[in-house]
């Protein structure tokens, strides 16, 4: 049981290709780079009327507030004399609920406040976290986890094998966690105060990358669980053994972060993180310029809308980073829709729509065309078992025509035995505020190959609803990133779990059996071969339509933070421990 490899798998790879490569002006991404205050960076101009007009209503209120600031921006508001930044978030943070056996609340933050066996550590490898090492028998099942000694959880108590076996009692066998492997535990023994083995049900190969997923598999303080004789207990607070900790909550408002007096590794450098609710995307924008708040961005904290990220580049007034991701955006169909389950219609969609315009024109060059559902950097994905159908909108009518779909009325919409083809399509921009032209794109071009497309924006909970429970024709959707890709984000995407007898993509017996027989191959060579067929499979049968590759962005006061950098994923998107004040 080497700690840094696993029958000889894959391990994603988060530097690889794609994921690591920085904006450049030239519109290509080439190595790292970020936009320095101070300098300017050529490239495309871009329109500021909008951010121009909204910065002046603001104007007032931000003079109003100066006693607040200092003169170039900085907030002064830590009078208790600690070093804090302040960072924007588009959501609430949820502690009250942030339960390491949940999925409630932000990622991210399941990263500051806990830990697991193991992490990504950005290069392809596992790095050891509070497992020291581990031991895996012959048949693959049993993994003896070797604990790390002297941990102790921000409150104090011990982090031993007793706490790690109350953690997992509390999500394992839980139909609700049925898109991991892990999940399906036959026994969990102590060995002694610092050795557990945990025998799972089956032997796969995606166990220990199972390990670094934000949640479930993370461990937090038996104290914050009241016992209610349930297997979950009652959760009360967030308490973990990692460098951060929750000092204050007001939920929708704020919520501030201290180091975990407690943390067995490095220290963070500043004294305080404070995150401030913030909804709406261009509201996140005037609050850097106006310094209220240092950091914004991010894709699981709250995106920088496009045009704005443009002008922040191009004001040489902020440290900008921008950087690709393993994620993918694309159009998600209802299996129930008639419409849809003839697979001429799906390729009609694909074929409707010019990906490559869309990035490059529609989104200005901030992130890259999509040639298949998942990108080249994802582990066993190749140009060869993962495509997207060209732009070519004859064929997409043709497909529709040859399957009866005609316009007899000369009003533009196609139709078929009395039944006109059109489809109620739902987005939400809480979390991607680029889906708005995306969503208004794809009504365009779908209306030029005579498809009615009714659009409905929704929130980020009516959104959840909508997807989850099939109220809609078509949606727009993104797929899991990072260690997520491939296995668990196919599961989460074509495989019924949990209360749900359908999938959220789409249902196929074929594509279930697909997906159960590779993650369980053990052999690297079959292993790939199964992927190939599957991910050949998925393509074939067109139940997506992949539209692009997003980049994530961060905009960042330079003139009172140093040390910023960019995350090694998605799930932990700053290297918070490395931040400080100037």
């Amino acid at each position: 049981g080497d700690c840094g490899s696993f029958f000889g798998s894959k391990v994603w790879n988060s530097t690889s290709k794609y994921r690591r490569v920085i904006w450049q002006c030239n519109n290509k991404f080439k190595g790292e780079h970020k936009y320095k205050k101070g300098k300017t960076h050529g490239g495309r101009k871009v329109k500021k009327r909008v951010i121009s007009i909204l910065a002046a209503l603001l104007c007032m209120a931000t003079l109003l507030s100066a006693c607040g600031k200092s003169s170039d921006g900085q907030s002064t508001d830590n009078a208790d004399g600690k070093k804090e930044i302040t960072v924007a978030i588009y959501k609430d943070g949820a502690m009250e609920e942030l339960d390491a056996a949940t999925y409630n609340g932000p990622h991210f933050l399941y990263k500051m406040i806990y830990e697991g066996f193991v992490e990504d550590n950005g290069d392809g490898t596992l790095m050891p976290v509070l497992a020291k090492n581990w031991d895996i028998s012959d048949d693959g099942k049993t993994y003896t986890y070797h604990l790390r000694q002297g941990v102790k959880f921000s409150d104090g108590t011990d982090f031993n094998a007793e706490a790690v076996e109350f953690n997992l009692k509390r999500w394992i066998n839980n139909g609700r966690f049925s898109s991991l492997t892990s999940y399906a535990v036959d026994n969990i023994e102590i060995i002694d105060e610092y050795t557990i083995a945990v025998t799972y049900t089956n032997a796969s190969y995606t166990i220990l990358i199972e390990q670094t997923y934000p949640r479930p598999n993370r461990f937090l303080s038996p104290t914050s669980i009241q016992d209610d004789s349930s297997v979950t207990g009652v959760f009360t607070k967030p308490v973990g053994t990692g460098p951060w900790m929750l000092e204050s909550y007001t939920k929708d408002e704020e919520f501030t972060l201290v180091p975990n007096p407690y943390y067995w590794g490095e220290k963070p450098q500043l004294d305080r993180i404070r995150f401030k609710v913030i909804t709406d995307a261009q509201a996140r924008v005037l609050a850097l310029k106006s310094g209220e708040v240092d950091i914004i961005g991010g894709d699981l904290m709250g995106k920088i809308p496009m045009e704005a990220l443009n002008e922040l580049k191009s004001s040489g007034e902020y440290d900008v980073y921008v950087t690709g991701t393993m994620c993918s955006h694309f159009v998600s169909f209802n299996e129930d829709n008639a419409a849809l389950q003839d697979e001429n219609v799906r390729l009609a969609l694909n074929y409707a729509v010019n990906k490559k315009s869309v990035a490059e024109d529609l989104y200005d060059g901030n992130g890259l065309e999509a040639h298949g559902m998942y990108q080249d950097s994802v582990p066993y994905v190749t140009s060869e078992n993962s495509y997207a159908y060209p732009y070519d909108t004859d064929k997409a009518i043709e497909l529709l025509e040859s399957s009866g779909w005609v316009d007899t009325d000369g009003d533009g919409i196609r139709e078929k035995n009395g039944k006109k083809l059109s489809f109620e399509f739902v987005y939400s921009i809480d979390e991607f505020p680029e889906w708005k032209s995306l969503a208004e794109y794809l009504q365009t071009v779908y209306g030029q190959i005579g498809v009615k497309i009714n659009l409905t924006c929704l929130d980020k909970n009516g959104y959840a609803d909508a997807t989850t429970s099939k109220k809609f024709d078509i949606c727009l959707r993104r797929t899991a990133s990072d260690s997520w890709v491939p296995h668990s984000s196919l599961k989460e995407l074509f495989y019924p779990y949990a209360d749900r007898d359908y999938a959220l993509v789409w249902t196929d017996e074929k594509v279930i059996s697909m997906i159960d027989d590779v993650l369980l191959c053990l052999d690297e060579t079959e292993r790939q071969a199964k992927y190939d067929e599957l991910f050949s499979y998925i393509c074939e049968q067109a139940y997506t339509v992949p539209i692009y590759y997003p980049t994530t962005a961060f905009a960042v006061n330079g003139n009172k933070v140093s040390g910023f950098e960019v995350g090694v994923n998605n799930y932990a998107p700053i290297e918070w421990g490395k931040l400080s004040v100037k």
